[in-house]
């Protein structure tokens, strides 16, 4: 699944342009697999989806920007999405959010702790430096969830990665 993550920065790059631009196709993962590609959008709404025998990976930005979270964990609350990445593989599901907000980063990671103490994972890594805070935690079935904010001017932008065994 790994060898995937260069293929969707590529596609990613091919789909500037306009809404109606859309590419597919299929391709060969150098193991004897085999794997589809689409990519639909334009620079502020793009989504771009791959398949193959070992799971799906989908990177989109925009409108298009996934909100459901593996285990039910919540988007902060008035995020503004600048892109996500969800994929699901050999019984796994995970995700990566990054979003803005103009709140306190101490409020962004309280929400985050209350997200965590809820679904019982407990945080077990907590650093703060600088302008940046990060927390991190993993429950007993080999769920997580890690979220670091870094305050810039008015703006934190936050990374949220979350995922969990299907």
């Amino acid at each position: 699944m790994k060898k995937f993550l260069i293929l969707p920065i590529m596609l990613t790059a091919a789909s500037c342009g306009s809404n109606d631009e859309i590419a597919s196709g299929t391709f060969d993962d150098g193991e004897g697999g085999k794997g589809s590609y689409s990519i639909s959008g334009d620079n502020d709404d793009s989504e771009t989806v791959i398949k193959s025998g070992d799971g799906e990976v989908r990177i989109a930005t925009g409108s298009k920007a996934v909100t459901d979270l593996p285990m039910g964990i919540k988007l902060y609350p008035g995020a503004n999405i600048q892109s996500s990445m969800t994929g699901m593989g050999d019984g796994k599901s995970g995700a990566v959010i990054v979003f803005e907000s103009s709140d306190d980063q101490d409020d962004v990671i309280s929400f985050y702790k209350d997200q965590m103490k809820a679904k019982g994972i407990e945080v077990q890594t907590e650093v703060k430096s600088g302008d940046m805070q990060m927390i991190a935690g993993q429950g007993p079935d080999g769920e997580g969830i890690n979220i670091s904010v870094v305050k810039d001017d008015d703006v934190v932008t936050a990374t949220l990665m979350v995922g969990e065994d299907n």
